[in-house]
């Protein structure tokens, strides 16, 4: 079953999770609201709570045939001292042991800290990614050294106005924003976006704008906090959050962007065919863009050139679906892995009819690697009638 709502909203929804969201009828309620990501903060709570609501989350959307990511979020720094193994060991293995998706690393203050959780998960034989959480004024000096090495970023504003200057913040959160969306990196715009839904069912007019210039910055996702995880109207604050999304979206400068990421591109092979697919699709008129991806680089590539035609991933990997869901415009959809081309090109034209993007006759864009199956090597770029 392909989930056709969420591909009208391009930018991604994180839900903080938390006592006021642990029932299943209130997560089912999120997932049915726009909730792509669950994120639970083990700063709080144990973690045998923390086991038990991921089952609940996983199951719902089993249910509801939803891919969401699990996010966990490591104190770290923020609760102890010491190298790297001491801070973040327990932790660590915990997220392992529950699969998860994501882990954000809270209180990093240096790129040699990220640089010694990379080397600990390597020890535990892991890849899984990296959102580093930039709340320190040496985190934000080393913002580049940082996205070298990590998957992605949060803009964790509330920590970080504690560390720099109040009328600080909003430059910072838009010059992280860019410097993530030139890497081709994830970014998190979060805190206190539509804080008065703790209490309210519906925000002031300054979040709902807040919210809004996050989208049009180019966040690739925005987070509720305390909105969910001890709000009175966690429902409807997911709700609230998809609305804005939904109506700012259209105002995004798609031709614009693809424009000026034109003069700044990487010199990776994946990069110049995810721009080359977002280029011929506005040119021509393409409906959707299908990308076959094995490790999910191809997709977060062409997801960062903004295009505004849906992008439809398509993977044979279950933890791939769940790292796209934090992938910019990305619908991901697992199926068996094509043996030919011939394979791929039927498999994509059967993506695009069935997730209603695209129809008999129209055109799509088709990118994929030769050999097949081959991570990072994305060389292909197809135009392709139905």
């Amino acid at each position: 079953m392909i989930d056709h709502k969420r591909l009208e909203r391009r930018t991604k929804i994180v839900c903080t999770l938390g006592p006021a969201s642990k029932s299943p009828d209130v997560i089912e309620g999120m997932l049915k609201a726009g909730m792509d990501i669950a994120r639970f903060n083990l700063a709080h709570g144990t973690l045998a709570e923390h086991g038990q609501l991921v089952d609940k989350v996983r199951q719902l959307s089993q249910k509801l045939k939803l891919n969401t990511g699990i996010l966990l979020d490591l104190p770290g720094f923020k609760r102890k001292s010491g190298n790297i193994r001491e801070v973040f060991g327990e932790h660590l293995r915990f997220a392992l042991s529950q699969n998860a998706t994501f882990v954000a690393l809270s209180f990093i203050s240096s790129a040699s800290q990220v640089k010694g959780v990379k080397e600990l998960l390597t020890e535990m034989h892991t890849d899984i990614p990296l959102i580093v959480k930039i709340e320190k004024a040496g985190g934000l000096e080393e913002a580049d050294a940082i996205l070298e090495l990590c998957e992605g970023i949060m803009v964790a504003r509330g920590d970080l106005g504690l560390q720099i200057k109040i009328e600080k913040v909003p430059l910072a959160q838009k010059q992280l924003i860019k410097k993530a969306n030139h890497c081709g990196k994830p970014v998190i715009t979060a805190t206190q976006m539509l804080e008065s839904m703790v209490e309210s069912p519906t925000p002031t007019r300054a979040e709902a704008t807040d919210v809004a210039n996050a989208v049009l910055d180019g966040t690739d996702a925005v987070m509720t906090s305390e909105e969910t995880a001890i709000g009175k109207h966690p429902v409807e604050a997911v709700e609230t959050m998809a609305r804005i999304v939904l109506e700012v979206e259209p105002a995004i400068p798609y031709e614009q962007i693809l424009y000026e990421k034109g003069r700044d591109v990487l010199l990776e092979l994946n990069d110049a065919t995810a721009r080359a697919a977002c280029q011929i699709a506005r040119q021509v008129g393409a409906r959707a863009i299908v990308t076959f991806t094995t490790g999910g680089t191809t997709a977060f590539r062409v997801s960062k050139y903004r295009p505004s035609q849906p992008i439809i991933a398509v993977t044979p990997s279950e933890n791939i679906l769940g790292r796209l869901s934090l992938a910019w415009g990305v619908l991901s959809v697992k199926r068996t892995e094509p043996l030919s081309l011939e394979e791929v090109f039927d498999q994509a034209a059967e993506v695009a009819m069935a997730t209603k993007t695209a129809g008999k006759d129209d055109l799509i864009i088709i990118t994929a690697g030769l050999p097949l199956s081959v991570p990072g090597s994305t060389n292909l770029v197809k135009v392709h009638r139905i």
